[in-house]
């Protein structure tokens, strides 16, 4: 820092009363020292473990996203689900009417349903395939048999 006092009658200092008059007379000083305040909170509110395991989580975020980046097909299937989800309920309160098994004994005779099926049944198989190719990143074990023709 400067040695040299500070002039009060500076262009610069003038300046800076004005906006600080203009602060507090719109109220932003007392908005900008309550977030001031909040902050301070939470920051003595965070433990080091807390900022860790944050960082951490955020890291492996977006490690995911890097991965959905380059898997176009991915994203596009999220999408997809995404908006079938929209669809099927766009307020879970109001979820669509029960349906038991004679009723989806019929839904299977419509070709959306099927379709919808297919899908479902090869996202279970790619499921069970990447568990089993993964299983050593979740620290278990797995021993899948699988089907002979």
């Amino acid at each position: 820092m400067s040695e040299e006092p500070i002039d009060p009658d500076s262009e610069a200092v003038q300046h800076a009363l004005e906006t600080l008059v203009e602060l507090e007379e719109t109220g932003t000083l007392d908005d900008l020292a309550d977030a001031a305040n909040l902050v301070s909170l939470a920051s003595e509110a965070v433990d080091d473990d807390m900022v860790r395991s944050t960082m951490r989580a955020m890291v492996h975020a977006g490690e995911l996203f890097d991965t959905a980046a380059g898997e176009p097909e991915a994203l596009r299937n999220l999408e997809v689900m995404t908006a079938a989800l929209s669809e099927t309920a766009p307020d879970p309160a109001t979820a669509p009417d029960q349906v038991g098994m004679i009723g989806m004994m019929r839904k299977m005779n419509d070709p959306k349903t099927k379709r919808g099926m297919g899908f479902l049944v090869q996202l279970l198989h790619e499921l069970g395939d990447q568990l089993e190719q993964r299983a050593h990143r979740y620290d278990f074990e797995t021993e899948i048999e699988t089907e002979r023709p």
